[in-house]
């Protein structure tokens, strides 16, 4: 199947990227067209509107169509404010997720990028993926945990691979515990 896409620039060479990676063929013409939010759509075929906020779950369908979700590395989206830009970060990149307000930021090692879903949706969403929560406003990427030291109170502090170190709170730690199986 042809995939045609009518989106930014950055988005149109990510998106093709990721599509071919998976199989898809990207070009002028298209069985289906993927428009970007904002942009003018054709009057005619298969139109599949998204913002950039869906590209998980965008890619997430076209995985699922073709049957080659098993071996393609996931991703989650989230703008880099500074460079005004919307990335994809795979989820093994990702030390962890914070809620500092009313926003949530992904952490790698290089950059923090704000992202739209709730903190809770994200818990839910990622935690068959390694993704736990260990405090109100944290979940750990449990593949960059180097470390687990036992704490005061038989709490734990996880040191991160980027040697930054959290807490896991009173609520949290039964839950921790269960999931790391100890």
């Amino acid at each position: 199947m042809n995939i045609r896409l009518l989106c930014s620039r950055a988005l149109h060479s990510l998106l093709a990227e990721h599509l071919d990676a998976r199989g898809w063929e990207v070009g002028e013409e298209g069985d289906v067209t993927l428009v970007e939010r904002g942009q003018e759509a054709p009057d005619q075929g298969v139109i599949i509107r998204f913002s950039p906020e869906d590209l998980e779950t965008l890619t997430g369908l076209f995985d699922t169509r073709s049957g080659r979700r098993e071996g393609i590395r996931q991703v989650i989206g989230g703008w880099h404010e500074s460079k005004e830009t919307f990335e994809l970060i795979p989820h093994d990149r990702i030390l962890y997720i914070e809620a500092m307000g009313n926003s949530v930021y992904l952490v790698t090692p290089e950059q923090s990028l704000s992202v739209k879903s709730k903190l809770y949706e994200l818990e839910h969403a990622l935690r068959a993926k390694g993704f736990i929560r260990i405090s109100k406003s944290l979940i750990v990427n449990i593949v960059n945990v180097r470390e687990i030291v036992p704490w005061f109170g038989g709490r734990y502090v996880l040191r991160l691979t980027n040697n930054k170190e959290v807490e896991v709170s009173r609520t949290y730690m039964k839950d921790f515990r269960a999931f790391l199986e100890i």
